[in-house]
C-alpha cells in the first residue's frame, strides 16, 4: 500500500499534463489488458509521452510493485538472500569485487568468513588506498555507501569497525572501471543494468540500460541524481538518456559525452553473465542485475535485485519491460493464483 501511494504521488508529479493520448491509443490500452486488470491509461501516457514510443503493453508501476514483482519473487526468502555478503557463497563462480572486511551481525571476517580482531581487520583495510564501504542488507539508492580514504580516514576506520551502526556492511577494493566507461563519468563506476526472466525455456534478457553518475557523484544511482541511457542487443546505447522520475531527456551526458554511436565494452560478458546466474537462484524469477566492466573488459556482479527492481529507468529507455513476452508472463501471472508469497 505505501509503495502504492509513493508511485501514484510520482505519477501525479512527473506526467506530462498537456499531453494527450488519442482515443485509438486509450482504446487499444484497454483492449490489451481487458483480460488481465483494469488499469489506468495514465502510466502508459506518463512513459510513451516522455519517450515517444507508444504501446499499450506498458507495465503500470502500481501493478509492477504489488502484483507482478511479488509473483516472480519470494519476498520472504529476498531477505536472506540479497545479503551482500553471502554473495561470493551463493554466486560462487561469479567474478565480483574483491573483498577486504566482512562485518556481519556486529563480528568481523575476512573474504574467506575467518573471524578478525578489530586491529587485524584495520591492518587489511589500511593496506588500501582507499576502500568503499557498502552496507549488505536492505540497500537501495546508494544510501549508507561510503568511500574512505586510508590517508586520511583513519580513525574513521576504527571507529566504523567498532560502531553498530555499521554492523552488516561489505567492504570492498575499488574496482578500477573500463576507460571507455570513465570518460562518460570517472568519479562513478557506471554500470550495466539488467533485467532477466526465468522461464520455463530459460533466462530471458528485458531490457539493458547504462547507469551513469553526474556532478561530483561517486555512485550511478538513478534515485540520487544520475541519468541512464538504453543499451540495444548489439551493446550501443541509444540517442537519449533519461532522468529516473521526471523522465526529461538528453542527447549527452552533463559531462559532455554525446550517447550517440557509444558502444558498451564487453557488453555481451555481462549478458553472459546473467544468464549463469539467474538460474542459481531460481526463487527470484525476476531480477535486476548491476554489472560493472573493469579495466581488463570483464564483467562483476555488483548486485542482484532480488525484489522491487526499478523499473522507471528500464521503460522510459526502452519501452514495455517485458517486450514480446508481456502476453506470455502476464498469462502467467493473471492466470493462476499466487499462494507462495500470502
Amino acid at each position: 500500500l505505501i509503495s502504492n501511494i509513493q508511485e501514484i504521488r510520482n505519477l501525479n508529479k512527473y506526467i506530462d499534463k498537456t499531453a494527450r493520448l488519442t482515443s485509438e491509443q486509450k482504446k487499444q490500452i484497454r483492449t490489451f489488458w481487458k483480460p488481465y486488470k483494469k488499469i489506468s491509461t495514465r502510466w502508459c501516457k506518463y512513459y510513451s509521452t516522455k519517450n515517444g514510443k507508444f504501446d499499450p503493453r506498458y507495465i503500470p508501476n502500481t501493478l509492477y510493485y504489488t502484483k507482478i514483482d511479488q509473483y516472480f519473487n519470494n519476498r520472504r526468502l529476498g531477505y536472506g538472500f540479497n545479503d551482500k555478503n553471502y554473495y561470493s557463497k551463493i554466486f560462487a563462480g561469479i567474478p565480483q569485487p574483491k573483498c577486504v572486511i566482512r562485518k556481519i551481525n556486529g563480528l568481523i571476517f575476512d573474504e574467506h568468513y575467518h573471524q578478525l580482531t578489530i586491529e587485524d581487520a584495520a591492518k587489511r583495510i589500511f593496506a588500501e588506498q582507499e576502500v568503499i564501504c557498502k552496507p549488505s542488507l536492505e540497500t537501495g539508492s546508494g544510501r549508507g555507501i561510503l568511500f574512505l580514504k586510508t590517508d586520511r580516514d583513519q580513525q574513521f576506520i576504527k571507529d566504523f569497525l567498532r560502531n553498530k551502526k555499521y554492523d552488516d556492511y561489505i567492504i570492498q577494493k575499488i574496482i578500477q572501471q573500463h576507460n571507455d566507461l570513465a570518460k562518460i563519468h570517472p568519479t562513478s563506476i557506471n554500470t550495466i543494468r539488467i533485467a532477466s526472466i526465468l522461464l520455463d525455456d530459460g533466462v530471458h534478457i528485458l531490457s539493458s540500460c547504462l547507469r551513469m553518475g553526474t556532478g561530483n557523484s561517486r555512485i550511478d544511482n538513478v534515485t540520487s541524481g544520475g541519468i541512464s541511457c538504453g543499451i540495444k542487443e548489439d551493446g550501443c546505447i541509444d540517442k537519449f538518456a533519461y532522468t529516473y522520475y521526471s523522465g526529461e531527456k538528453s542527447d549527452r551526458h552533463p559531462q559532455g559525452m554525446i550517447f550517440d554511436g557509444f558502444k558498451i565494452p564487453s557488453f555481451d560478458k555481462a549478458c553472459d553473465l546473467v544468464r549463469k546466474a539467474h538460474p542459481i537462484i531460481a526463487h527470484f524469477r525476476l531480477v535486476s542485475w548491476d554489472i560493472a566492466i573493469d579495466q581488463n573488459g570483464e564483467a562483476l556482479l555488483i548486485e542482484a535485485n532480488m525484489r522491487k527492481g526499478g523499473l522507471n529507468l528500464l521503460q522510459f529507455n526502452n519501452g514495455p519491460l517485458f517486450g514480446d513476452l508481456t502476453k506470455k508472463i502476464l498469462d502467467e501471472v493473471f492466470g493462476k493464483r499466487n499462494d507462495k508469497n500470502e
